[in-house]
């Protein structure tokens, strides 16, 4: 027998395996319930009931229809977005304090935006007439003594 032919037998015996990097699994605290109201606002901008009710509104478009590969929460998307606008941090810092990869930050901070954007009609509305042109215009002079001025 030959020392190639040993060989040869030895690698039937065993199992190939796929090589690659491993699965990277994350622990993720629950700052929601986790951190007081005053702490949470420092970290999130945002009180906790109107955290909820932004959640209500966008929860819909966030929710992934299985928990498959660890899915990420609706209201976790929402405080990695809302930590990554307080904080004005790289993604990376925001990955590391929510406890996800940076590439899953960057998703979900596209996603959240874009349910935000598309309440856009609930909550901006233009003036239709002059009068209500007028009132914004008092109201933002009113505000910080700036002026709007019309180029025509």
């Amino acid at each position: 027998m030959d020392v190639f032919d040993a060989y040869e037998n030895d690698l039937e015996d065993i199992e190939i395996v796929e090589m690659g990097i491993p699965r990277q699994m994350y622990t993720r605290a629950d700052h929601f319930y986790g951190l007081p109201e005053l702490q949470f606002f420092q970290r999130f901008r945002l009180t906790k009931p109107t955290v909820l009710h932004l959640l209500t509104l966008i929860e819909e478009r966030l929710e992934f229809p299985t928990d498959r590969n660890q899915a990420v929460s609706p209201i976790n998307q929402l405080l990695t977005t809302l930590r990554f606008f307080a904080s004005g941090v790289h993604l990376s810092t925001v990955a590391d304090y929510m406890g996800m990869h940076i590439s899953t930050v960057s998703r979900i901070i596209r996603r959240v935006l874009d349910a935000i954007a598309k309440l856009y009609h609930h909550f901006i509305k233009m003036p239709q007439t002059l009068m209500e042109q007028r009132l914004i215009e008092n109201g933002f002079f009113d505000i910080a003594r700036m002026e709007i001025i019309q180029i025509v």
